[in-house]
């Protein structure tokens, strides 16, 4: 195959040309200094072309088998230049025995003609670059910050090699994510071993947005600390959609105008934000010193020591049981829905009312805001999802569509869907912004109730759990795919998605929680310690899950590792029914509401903070605000609570 594009000048219209071409079919260029590409089916080596992915002027990729009775399934990079080849061996050599689950496996090195040839693990998915392309809303911030993690772990894995390696060309379009959700850092072509200064390549020196400021030669050497720079810049274009001014700009002024991510967009979290600007230090001194205390920082791991709680304000309107709160994205309101059919819509800072929103004609059972904290969708007993614009107090849609009593709302990451699920056995996917689109059913042909439902961070895969004890995954696409993960024995009463999307934790009322990995395609745990149901599940920001039971007289609260599936520690004092916990966003503190009309506070390590009393009746629900310094409790008492810890 020719393609029109002289590689002498670069130019041509890019047309593809049969092989015994002269001059393009399209543009009538000559195509002596064209770019020849393999065709599928051709034979390199012991490899069998399958399909370009990509090329440029001056090499390829392609997907390729290899010839043996294994029938690899490999990623064939080519290169056309001389000066190349040489670089194709020295990235053999150097990472042909590395093993990281973020580094793709390196097979083979060969020549064969004029060209070079590296062979490597075949990543299926796509690059962050063409996941941003293909979403018109910017990433969620716990999706990007489980990418970004996972990134520092393979640097800090590279950083520690003898001698250390340095990428020195991070950036989206050379970061894969697979399916799965597992990240692959790929194209080390212009990478370097140990710190020494320095050398231009012939495929340049990286891309200007990710590049720290010595990578332009003109500050002395690259090290450990430019890859964190690369890092910060990947991790503020994934939050803000906006690329970070450029080295040479933001050393050429005195102050730096390089704007925090937070201030670029209010829904991002302070310590992110601050985590992102420090990674960005325009000079090296000014970074973190590693990998590692960027991960830190991100995950907000410098603990907030959280010694107690006083009660800030009770709010009071609800007639009746309150079954569910929720914060805005924000942290400034929060919304209540309870058994007198109202929602109420608080503000934080002061405990005011500020709306009722009445339109259900029976219990509201389940309330979420929508990302961009516009609108608030509600479930309730009545059948029907309604849909609140916040500013007007107004309802904007009801959605009708189901049979019986809506149990759990869930908004996708980028609020463009709303996924419902009801006791009548099925799942819908509405388009929120589109009145006239009608809603996607996913029905169960066992026709059996649903209990929860919640979506993987890319928004790809939704889950669901259901009355037969089943585990569904739905894959969004055309078609839908539906995968059953069969395993529990009774009702699959809660299921939630790890922060980085590849393990998904299922409890029901056969006293289990299940723990299945998408990479292995099946059941990783199984969780057995209950001495009666789980009902609902709580994953920690830094990966540890909270599953709880509910046994009389007394209820305790189970901490889960995830890595081994074993039991961390148990939380006892709750005198009753466990209903509700909720992780501070740091990860540092455990909230947990029950029976008994309490709430406990919990740190990781099983410790109590304190117990906080004020309810005359069940706590139903709890959550914590988005920066970590209130708690809201809902209750049987018709009361919502707001707690100012200390």
């Amino acid at each position: 195959m020719l393609i029109c594009e002289d590689q002498r000048s670069g130019n041509g219209c890019g047309t593809e040309n049969p092989d015994t071409a002269t001059v393009c079919q399209r543009c009538g260029s000559a195509l002596r200094f064209a770019v020849r590409l393999h065709n599928p089916d051709d034979k390199v080596g012991r490899y069998t072309i399958v399909r370009i992915i990509g090329h440029g002027t001056f090499g390829a990729v392609y997907e390729a088998l290899r010839d043996d009775r294994t029938t690899l399934r490999t990623a064939l990079k080519e290169t056309f230049e001389a000066p190349a080849v040489r670089s194709f061996h020295r990235e053999f050599e150097a990472l042909a025995s590395l093993r990281h689950p973020n580094l793709p496996i390196y097979y083979d090195m060969f020549e064969e003609g004029d060209s070079g040839y590296l062979v490597m693990e075949f990543v299926p998915g796509e690059s962050l670059d063409e996941l941003m392309a293909r979403k018109r809303t910017p990433l969620s911030e716990q999706l990007i910050v489980a990418y970004i993690t996972q990134l520092c772990d393979l640097l800090s894995y590279l950083h520690t090699c003898h001698p250390p390696i340095i990428h020195r060309d991070i950036k989206p379009a050379n970061i894969r994510v697979t399916p799965e959700g597992v990240v692959k850092l790929v194209d080390f072509g212009i990478f370097k071993r140990g710190i020494q200064r320095t050398r231009q390549s012939v495929h340049g020196l990286g891309t200007l947005e990710y590049m720290p400021l010595e990578q332009f030669d003109w500050a002395g050497g690259t090290d450990q600390r430019s890859d964190i720079y690369a890092l910060g810049a990947t991790a503020y274009h994934l939050l803000t959609r906006r690329y970070p001014e450029s080295a040479p700009k933001r050393t050429a002024k005195a102050r730096d105008p390089l704007r925090p991510p937070h201030k670029v967009d209010g829904r991002i979290s302070r310590h992110v934000s601050e985590a992102v600007m420090h990674a960005l230090g325009r000079f090296p001194q000014d970074r973190y010193p590693n990998a590692e205390a960027f991960k830190r920082d991100l995950l907000g791991s410098s603990p907030r020591y959280i010694t107690g709680a006083t009660i800030g304000r009770q709010l009071k309107g609800h007639t009746s049981f309150v079954h569910a709160v929720a914060w805005e994205p924000a942290g400034q309101r929060l919304v209540s829905g309870g058994a007198d059919k109202t929602l109420r819509i608080w503000r934080a800072e002061d405990g005011s009312a500020l709306k009722c929103l009445e339109g259900h004609t029976d219990r509201v059972l389940c309330v979420a805001w929508s990302p961009d904290g516009q609108t608030i969708a509600s479930g309730g007993a009545d059948r029907t999802v309604r849909l609140w614009n916040v500013e007007d107090a107004c309802l904007v849609r009801t959605l009708s569509e189901h049979s019986d009593q809506v149990t759990s709302v869930a908004w996708s990451v980028d609020g463009d869907l709303l996924a419902t699920i009801s006791a009548d056995t099925t799942v819908r996917l509405w388009t929120p912004n589109d009145a006239t689109a009608p809603p996607r059913e996913l029905l169960v042909p066992e026709r059996t109730k649903g209990y929860s439902v919640a979506w993987r961070p890319d928004d790809m895969t939704l889950a669901a759990g259901y009355g037969d004890g089943t585990v569904r995954l739905w894959q969004l696409g055309d078609p839908v795919r539906v995968h059953t993960l069969p395993g529990h024995s009774s009702y699959v009463y809660s299921v939630a998605w790890s922060p980085d999307g590849q393990t998904l934790a299922s409890a029901g009322a056969d006293k289990t929680v299940r723990l299945w990995r998408l990479a292995q395609g099946g059941l990783v745990s199984e969780l057995q310690k209950y001495k009666n149901w789980a009902s609902e599940l709580a994953w920690s920001p830094i990966g540890k899950v909270a599953g709880y039971n509910e046994p009389k007289p007394q209820a305790d609260v189970w901490l889960w590792r995830v890595g081994d599936g074993s039991l961390a520690t148990t939380l006892t004092g709750h005198q009753n029914y466990v209903y509700s916990v909720t992780w501070s966003p740091d990860g540092q503190a455990l909230a947990s509401a029950g029976a008994d009309s309490t709430v406990h506070l919990w740190r990781e390590d099983g410790t109590t903070i304190c117990t906080l009393t004020g309810h005359t009746d069940w706590v139903s629900a709890v959550a914590w605000s988005p920066d970590g310094h209130q708690l809201a409790s809902a209750s049987l008492d018709g009361s919502v609570q707001l707690w100012d810890l200390d």
